[in-house]
């Protein structure tokens, strides 16, 4: 990890400082200042936390924290920018209209830049990049496919998933996947789509559980759900079924109001400082830190 990143550590100081001298005031959303907003609940890339770290930012109007991937890209962005860094706390429905309604001027949590989501606001370009993978009870795995070294085919997936239940967190690409490439298969296959649940160590839980089969989620989110026991990585060919579109719903971005072009150049030329190789550490580190927290 270079210096830059080594020094975030230290611009906690700062920013933590200044978000605590604000008190009761009521925070000014401005290009002057960058104003979060994550679910602080969607790990590996945020979720809250009790106890302060060179990792962490306060929850703005809270005695909590926030810790994980989104935290040390808004960190990241604060020392790049030189502006101030606040996090708000917000259910992921209600994201995208924080934006509009000047209470952020920032959505980083792990959302996807899609058509739809730009009929009501812009997106920077991506922050991160992952793969498709699922996340099975390691007494499933099949044998002689589904490695790293041998991902399993979309026939093989089939195949597997037939007669069976999978799972995923409300409102995320791997949800939407299920039904498009798994229930609504032309293979004559049988699979089911459980109730989408509330989190992702939540829908990890009923994998667990045998509730349901398998999670399909990014890989980072997958190997972080191994952490609760039982469970293995699946990986899979997911570039040989996956759409064009589907594709490009795996990277990530930064959402910003509509017509905010200063802020999302601003924050473009931030992230085009930061390699491929550091944003992957910057995950590796975090979803090892979520681990302890699923």
């Amino acid at each position: 990890m270079n210096k830059k990143l080594l020094t975030l550590g230290a611009a906690l100081t700062i920013f933590g400082t200044a978000l605590t001298s604000c008190g009761n005031n009521t925070l000014v959303v401005s290009n002057d200042v960058l104003v979060v907003g994550m679910e602080a609940n969607y790990q590996p890339f945020n979720w809250t936390t009790y106890t302060s770290s060179e990792h962490t930012l306060p929850i703005y109007g809270t005695n909590e924290y926030a810790d994980g991937y989104d935290v040390a890209i808004a960190k990241y962005l604060s020392e790049e920018t030189g502006k101030d860094v606040y996090v708000k706390r917000i259910v992921w429905d209600s994201l995208i209209p924080s934006l509009q309604q000047d209470e952020v001027n920032l959505v980083l949590a792990g959302m996807t830049d899609t058509s739809e989501r730009r009929e009501s606001i812009d997106f920077t370009n991506p922050y991160l990049t992952s793969d498709l993978a699922f996340l099975i009870r390691t007494e499933n795995m099949p044998e002689g496919y589904g490695t790293k070294e041998n991902p399993a085919s979309y026939e093989q997936l089939l195949e597997l998933f037939d007669g069976e239940t999978l799972v995923c967190q409300a409102n995320v690409v791997g949800d939407g996947f299920i039904d498009t490439y798994f229930v609504n298969n032309d293979q004559g296959k049988t699979i089911r789509h459980a109730n989408p649940q509330s989190t992702y160590p939540s829908a990890a839980n009923e994998v667990k559980g045998g509730v349901s089969f398998a999670m399909p989620a990014e890989l980072p989110v997958v190997e972080t759900m191994t952490n609760l026991g039982g469970l293995s990585v699946l990986y899979c060919d997911y570039k040989s079924f996956l759409s064009e579109e589907d594709l490009n719903d795996l990277s990530v971005s930064i959402g910003v109001k509509k017509g905010n072009t200063e802020l999302i150049n601003e924050v473009n030329a931030a992230l085009a400082k930061l390699s491929d190789d550091e944003r992957n550490e910057i995950m590796g580190d975090a979803a090892s830190r979520s681990a302890e927290n699923a």
